[in-house]
């Protein structure tokens, strides 16, 4: 057994929040389980080579099945579902559940091996910002599409991931409500948050 649970910070549920790095080392050490939806896996977060696909709705069933003293780490987009998957499996008895921080949205930015379909060539972030300008365009509502780019740009040069980063932070906030179609805007800003995360950054020389 690793050491990877010790490694963990302790949350209020029982289970433990570990990093992406931490995983990485030790990946054949601890069950892997991502409970995203089947076409997630395929999107463009991909998945980690190996993990086990259970789905959030099918994690109590089919823990039956698993040790309940052996490592277990939840993977999904972000880290939210499958801290919940962790909550659940805390309450059925297991003792060393973990949640991976961050989830494929940290495992991507921090440029770990993912098995993903072959498709384009990952963005840059220039082209992320340019699709959410984009959509922003295409939906309409109470945040003007030029506000994104006029903010970046007193920046001077390019757009960085961290910059677009907030970004995309400051629309959910305060966009979402200006919008038409709520749904809709978060469904584009997450979207483009995808896409951030599998871009490759631009040249200094760009």
């Amino acid at each position: 057994m690793s050491a990877l649970y010790e490694k963990g910070t302790p949350h209020a549920e029982g289970y433990r929040d570990v990093d992406v790095s931490a995983v990485a080392g030790v990946r054949d050490a601890a069950r892997l389980v991502d409970v995203r939806e089947p076409s997630e896996l395929e999107g463009i977060l991909g998945h980690i080579a190996g993990v086990e696909r259970v789905p959030l709705r099918a994690v109590e069933e089919s823990a039956g099945r698993w040790q309940r003293d052996g490592e277990l780490v939840l993977v999904c987009r972000s880290g939210a579902r499958s801290g919940r998957a962790a909550a659940q499996l805390v309450r059925q008895g297991f003792t060393r559940v973990m949640n991976l921080r961050g989830g494929m949205l940290a495992w991507n930015e921090a440029g770990l091996p993912v098995v993903r379909p072959a498709s384009a060539p990952a963005p840059e972030v220039s082209d992320v910002l340019d699709t959410l300008l984009a959509r922003m365009r295409e939906l309409g509502g109470g945040v003007p599409a030029s506000t994104p780019r006029g903010l970046l740009q007193a920046h001077g040069g390019p757009p960085t991931h961290g910059q677009l980063l907030c970004m995309l932070e400051l629309l959910q906030a305060a966009g979402q409500a200006a919008a038409k179609d709520a749904g809709a805007w978060e469904r584009m800003l997450r979207e483009c948050r995808d896409l951030l995360a599998v871009s490759r950054q631009e040249s200094s020389a760009a």
